[in-house]
């Protein structure tokens, strides 16, 4: 009986405060993430403005939109725009957090290169007071990408290849 009483004191520890943190959330961060499957090399650095909402009941989750800005900043790049639906789990007490990621790439078109799907996971750590705080994160975006490759004949084709991308974010937040 006194197992279970101290898991409902726990449990009501960990939950109860975040009924009282239901609202809206805006985050802004930068990021930068590298192909770490053959052939490896490094993706733009990007900048994300990500709306959300934290549910009434279940504030520990956040519904959030990312925009995403990937600037030009390797040789034959271009800007270009992406969306980042999510859905992250944000303890009220702990510092560490994790969400689900599906993005949209290439919504400018303007490399030239087709417009990908892309889903992940991100996970991180979390420091605030009040409703303001910083964050940190490592996620993980595996997407199907068109990699060139020669031949010994010296002819170019293009084949379909699974790419692990990582990437890693820093930011800040502000809950109202």
């Amino acid at each position: 009986m006194r197992k279970f009483v101290m898991a409902v004191v726990l449990t009501a520890t960990v939950l109860l405060p975040g009924l009282s943190r239901a609202g809206w959330v805006v985050e802004g961060s930068l990021g930068k993430g590298g192909q770490v499957s053959s052939p490896r090399a490094w993706e733009q650095l990007n900048l994300m403005v990500a709306p959300g909402y934290m549910l009434p009941v279940l504030s520990l989750i956040r519904l959030q939109l990312g925009i995403v800005a990937d600037f030009a900043d390797k040789s034959g790049s271009k800007t270009n725009l992406e969306l980042r639906p999510m859905i992250a789990v944000v303890p009220p007490i702990l510092p560490v957090y994790g969400r689900a990621i599906f993005a949209i790439t290439n919504l400018a078109g303007r490399s030239g290169e087709k417009r990908e799907i892309a889903y992940g996971a991100a996970g991180g750590l979390r420091f605030g007071l009040g409703p303001v705080g910083v964050f940190g994160e490592v996620g993980v975006l595996p997407r199907s990408r068109d990699i060139p490759s020669v031949s010994s004949a010296g002819a170019v084709t293009t084949s379909s290849k699974f790419v692990w991308i990582v990437e890693g974010r820093v930011g800040a937040y502000l809950e109202f």
